[in-house]
This record gives structure tokens, C-alpha cells and sequence, in this order.
């Protein structure tokens, strides 16, 4: 259960939510520091991952160029099948983009010529069933595996989720669409607020898709960096799932496990986590370009840590 929010051509807000945590890290990847198929990365990528000694999975991340790309749940109609093509395994999806593609239109290229595929994980774990949103500062795409098959189309909402599929959330933004920031007709009620009666607040994929586009629409981020990023995290805190409200079929509670904004302009890294409310931030600095070893900075941190910056 996750959320991508694309904010002033600039920023992309994601949410990671899951009930445990895997040991990612905040990771910054050299050039040539990762074996892709036959290749190295191309470019330098920062984002937050696993790195273990058999490959590196990134759950979202953004490369020197701005491309940034994230992960997100896409339970029962996930659907892979790279036959014909050259396969990349799902789970280095992101990897692929980001360390071969300089913007969205290069990505979408690339997908032409490629399937994805599932692989069994390190210790023998299944592929996880994912869609991705794949952004830079002019446009967005959504990547969708499907029965039918590779689908790779335009995201006009700069909004993903989790299932169902892109198609099914635009289409239900239809039945919201007389949703207003205003009072209707600006007249007098017992509350303000009422023109957006009826916004769904529950914390099912399609409810915080419509939440999120309400949001988009009607939220002011500033186009000032400090001002934006503390705008962004403010407007969004309605679409993180607090601990103990949602609950997976054996009662663990499913929650934001932490809550990110990508800048595709420094590029950089803020974000949150429920122990620290503090917005911690990283650079990708040109210095990190050709670096002789990737880096592992903690996310994990609590407000007792004093520090800024990751």
C-alpha cells in the first residue's frame, strides 16, 4: 500500500507503506558500480534499497540526470512474462532505467525493446507483484505488467497507487470530479469545507488515488526548495497509514514506513520516518559520480539524533 504524488514539475512524494521493514538503506550507486545484464550502470543513482551481496533492489531512487522512478504494489494483476524479448528481472527494473536512461522519453524507448520477468529472490522469496511510475521534470509514465501485456503509458494524473491497473483509478477520478476546494456557489454553510463532501478518507489504492488528486489539484507548494519540501509532507500527511488503522490477513499492522520526496532538479533526497518527524535530505553530488565504492547511509533514525543530514 503506497502512494506517488508528482508536486510543481519538480518533486515526487512516495510513501512506502508495508508491514515490516526489509533493511533498506539509503544507497548511492557510482557509475559502472552494478552488473546489469551485461552491462554497468551508465549513470549514477541514489535511492532507497537493498544492497546484499548477490544484487541491488531499489524500491525508488533518482539518477544524476533527474529520472527518477519508484515501486509500488500491484497485487493480482501483476503479470510477468518477457518471452521474446530481453528479459529484465522485476526486481531491477528501476536499476535498468536509471542507470541507462537520461529522461522518460529514453525509458520509454528502452521498454520497447525489453520484457519484464519475475525471478526467485535471494533465500528462495517469489517476485513481488509491482507497477512503476517512472518520471522527470516534463512528463510521467506508469509501467504496468499485464496478462495482456508490457504496458507502458502516459500518467496525465502524475498519481500512482497500488491495484487495480492506471486505467480503473483515472476513470473513477470521473465520479469525484464536482469535488471543490469552495463552499458550492460560495454561499454560506454550516461548515466550510462542504465542497469537498463526499472526498473519500478511507486508505483503500483507489481512495487515496482520488485524495491524492484532490490534493495535487488544490494544495499551494511553493517554488521555493525548504519551503516546497516542508509544504509537500504537510499536504500529504492524510495519505500515510498510521500504525494499527489498516491490517493485513494475519493482523500485522501495515504502515508508512517512511515518506520520501524525490527533487528531480538537484537532484536529492528528503524524508521522514515515524520515529523522526525531522526531514533528513541527501544530495547526489558530482564528486559521487565516479566514486570507487556505493554507499550506505541509514534511514531509520530518531529525533534524539541530532543531525540534518543523511
Amino acid at each position: 500500500m503506497c502512494t506517488a504524488v508528482k508536486f510543481n514539475d519538480r518533486f515526487l512524494f512516495r510513501t512506502f507503506d508495508y508491514e515490516r521493514k526489509f533493511g533498506e538503506k539509503l544507497l548511492i550507486l557510482p557509475r559502472e558500480s552494478i552488473e546489469l545484464l551485461e552491462s554497468k550502470n551508465r549513470y549514477a543513482i541514489m535511492g532507497i534499497g537493498v544492497n546484499d551481496v548477490d544484487s541491488t533492489l531499489f524500491f525508488d531512487g533518482v539518477n544524476e540526470w533527474g529520472l527518477c522512478a519508484a515501486a509500488l504494489n500491484f497485487t493480482q494483476y501483476a503479470h510477468y512474462d518477457g518471452e521474446g524479448k530481453t528479459q529484465i528481472p522485476s526486481s531491477k527494473l528501476i536499476s535498468f532505467i536509471l542507470g541507462f536512461c537520461r529522461s522518460v522519453s529514453e525509458a520509454r524507448e528502452m521498454l520497447e525493446k525489453v520484457g519484464i520477468s519475475g525471478e526467485i529472490t535471494a533465500g528462495g522469496i517469489p517476485p513481488s507483484p509491482l507497477h512503476w511510475i517512472v518520471s522527470d521534470m516534463r512528463e510521467s509514465i506508469v509501467i504496468e505488467p499485464l496478462e495482456s501485456g508490457l504496458c507502458v503509458r502516459d500518467n496525465p494524473a502524475e498519481i500512482l497507487t497500488n491495484s487495480p491497473p492506471l486505467d480503473y483509478h483515472l476513470t473513477r477520478l470521473a465520479d469525484f470530479s464536482h469535488l471543490s476546494a469552495q463552499n458550492p456557489d460560495g454561499s454560506e454553510h454550516y461548515s466550510r469545507g462542504v465542497g469537498a463532501y463526499g472526498l473519500p478518507g478511507d486508505f483503500t489504492s483507489s481512495s487515496r488515488f482520488v485524495r491524492a488528486a484532490f490534493l495535487k489539484q488544490n494544495g499551494v507548494v511553493s517554488s521555493e526548495t525548504s519551503r516546497a519540501v516542508t509544504d509537500i509532507f504537510g499536504l500529504t500527511s492524510s495519505l500515510c497509514l498510521p500504525e494499527g488503522c489498516v491490517k493485513n490477513d494475519k493482523g500485522e499492522s501495515v504502515k508508512t514506513e517512511y515518506a520520501a520526496i524525490i527533487d528531480m532538479e538537484s537532484p536529492a533526497y528528503y524524508l521522514t520516518t515515524p520515529a523522526c518527524r525531522t526531514v533528513r535530505y541527501a544530495l547526489l553530488k558530482s564528486e559521487m559520480f565516479d566514486a570507487q565504492e556505493i554507499a550506505e547511509k541509514e534511514i531509520y533514525l530518531t529525533d534524539r539524533e541530532k543531525f540534518a543530514s543523511l
